[in-house]
């Protein structure tokens, strides 16, 4: 009688076992438990896709190793979470984020005191981690085009109240140059300074400009390669760049100037960004995506590259990386695309050059 309740006993238990396993491995959220010394003794599949690992290798190993690789000092914020929890008996909340070569990821974690072993100080802790990458980039967007549309509406005021005494400037300087023909070098040198600085200013407004007034696209057919490769004509290229191109001739209906704009720009960043001096790559091909036909243009550079946390931030308003310009020439890529029914991206590695991939529907 005694073996046959213990039988039934150990049944019901490894039932119980199994639907909790169950339970933790049917939800997307990583779930973990630490003890008291803040090693794993419990983990599910999910909380270990996170860290592109498997269950052994996370189980029964301290915690600590795994907030190391997270962004930070993780750690420090884990244990000022864990002094919170132990505090207040309750659950508490905590964000942390990975830089990955895919991107940055982000977490939500919520972390409750399961049982006291010894000491109110010390106990077992659940934590149930959260992957709200694509909730944050939402946000992000969101902040992007609220910021871009009170840009629009003060760049156009801004740029006319400025184009006006720039171009009183810039006639100055032309009638100097005309009087001062016999001039010496410095004085010269001086009047194209402030000549290209004049330049350098109308390029900045006329940037302002396009965001305020950037125009539904006026849609024809066009030839995606004979656009980049009249774009690359027109360029004063130096012989320490070269340029190696692969594309096909495929049309599509699309604004001429708008395209040509976002290509003009990626390039320019390009040869910039390695310094007159590298390979540019431009690869272009039709793709099906989900039964949907487009053209795939990819501009690679062999430059320095562009790091995680840039890469979520390059096509944001006002963001540059450079030390010139105010980080509009990204922003207008992306809003004439998005504009196209397409998308544009980033793809790098830091020391292994920048990849921006387009991405056009095929109408």
């Amino acid at each position: 009688m005694l073996d046959y309740f213990i039988k039934n006993q150990l049944k019901a238990t490894k039932r119980t076992i199994r639907f909790f396993e169950e339970i933790l491995r049917s939800t997307n959220n990583g779930i973990i438990v630490t003890d008291v010394m803040k090693n794993i003794i419990v983990a599910n599949d999910a909380f270990c896709a996170f860290f592109d690992c498997k269950w052994r290798d996370v189980i029964e190993t301290n915690l600590f190793v795994w907030l190391e690789q997270l962004d930070d000092n993780a750690p420090e914020q884990w244990t000022a979470l864990e002094e919170n929890v132990y505090r207040s008996g309750f659950w508490q909340e905590a964000e942390f984020q990975r830089t990955t070569t895919d991107g940055v990821k982000y977490f939500s974690v919520n972390a409750s005191l399961v049982e006291n072993l010894d000491t109110k100080e010390h106990g077992i802790i659940v934590s149930i981690w959260r992957n709200i990458t694509r909730q944050r980039q939402m946000e992000n967007e969101i902040i992007a085009s609220e910021r871009l549309a009170v840009l629009g509406k003060i760049s156009g005021s801004i740029a006319h109240e400025i184009k006006n005494p720039l171009g009183v400037i810039d006639s100055s300087a032309y009638y100097l140059d005309l009087k001062l023909k016999d001039a010496d070098y410095k004085i010269k040198e001086h009047l194209n300074r402030i000549k290209a600085q004049v330049r350098k200013a109308s390029g900045i407004i006329q940037n302002l400009l396009d965001v305020a007034k950037m125009k539904e696209p006026y849609k024809e057919a066009i030839n995606i390669n004979t656009i980049i490769t009249n774009i690359l004509l027109t360029m004063n290229l130096p012989p320490t760049m070269k340029i190696i191109k692969k594309m096909t001739d495929t049309v599509i209906k699309a604004d001429r100037e708008q395209l040509e704009m976002v290509f003009n720009n990626i390039i320019v960043n390009a040869f910039q960004a390695m310094d007159g001096r590298g390979i540019l790559s431009i690869y272009a091909q039709e793709k099906d995506i989900s039964g949907n036909k487009c053209i795939e243009i990819q501009f690679h550079d062999t430059g320095p590259g562009i790091t995680p946390e840039n890469q979520e931030r390059i096509f944001t308003p006002l963001y540059s990386t450079k030390t010139t310009g105010i980080g509009f020439g990204l922003t207008i890529c992306k809003m004439i695309i998005e504009r196209h029914g397409g998308t544009i991206t980033v793809a790098s590695e830091k020391g292994k050059g920048a990849t921006f991939i387009i991405q056009l529907p095929i109408v």
